[in-house]
């Protein structure tokens, strides 16, 4: 094989890993959607410290990426383990999703006692749920990471799926850090607002998730 057609292949191959990294950033982007997760962000982070704030979403970034990075190196094997489907995923998140957007819908019509209120500032509980899940590394998410890992056809591509993972979740770190900028735009009563706001909407994409779930796992009924 001359030198010329060496090379030819060595670009054809780099060309082709470029295009699996990039269409994997992409799919994997588009699922976990960092965007949806700014309303339930900064709703949840409003009464926080700056410090607080940062070490809560440093800490959601980080179970979300363990999460996703876990289901590239096992595929379906965790929830096959525990034999869990996707679909079930999908519900039990919603329910997850809707309780949340319930409680905050509430508003003020319940007082909160003080240490009720030290309580909810308590950032392990927000950070993983339902920041990192299901908000960020959701159903969506997982499944199209176990796809993409089906789709490799050797280790590079294996890596290349890691790469993407991790360059996503910087993406969404930088985008949940952008989002504190609207706090000083909208001010307190603003971010009350938009939180009735944004609480039905997230209500909305709780019930979407279990729709879903509900179509995957019971086809017939949709016909």
């Amino acid at each position: 094989m001359s030198f010329i057609s060496l090379l030819m292949e060595q670009n054809s191959t780099i060309g082709t890993s470029i295009t699996y990294l990039f269409n994997t950033f992409v799919s994997v982007f588009v699922m976990v959607d960092p965007f949806a997760a700014i309303p339930v962000y900064l709703l949840l982070t409003e009464r926080f410290t700056p410090a607080d704030v940062k070490k809560t979403r440093r800490k959601s970034i980080l179970v979300a990426s363990a999460i996703l990075l876990t289901f590239a190196i096992t595929g379906m094997g965790v929830l096959n383990f525990f034999g869990i489907s996707i679909s079930a995923l999908r519900i039990a998140g919603g329910i997850l999703l809707l309780k949340f957007a319930l409680e905050h819908l509430k508003g003020d019509s319940e007082k909160i006692r003080g240490d009720e209120e030290d309580e909810s500032l308590t950032k392990d509980d927000i950070s993983i749920v339902p920041l990192a899940m299901p908000l960020l590394a959701g159903p969506g998410a997982i499944s199209t990471i176990v796809v993409q890992s089906t789709r490799g056809q050797n280790w590079i591509d294996f890596i290349l799926l890691l790469i993407a993972i991790v360059l996503v979740m910087w993406v969404t770190s930088l985008t949940l850090k952008s989002s504190q900028y609207l706090f000083r735009l909208l001010g307190k009563t603003g971010l009350n607002l938009m939180g009735k706001i944004m609480g039905i909407l997230i209500a909305a994409i709780a019930v979407e998730f279990m729709i879903t779930g509900l179509r995957d796992s019971f086809p017939n009924l949709w016909n």
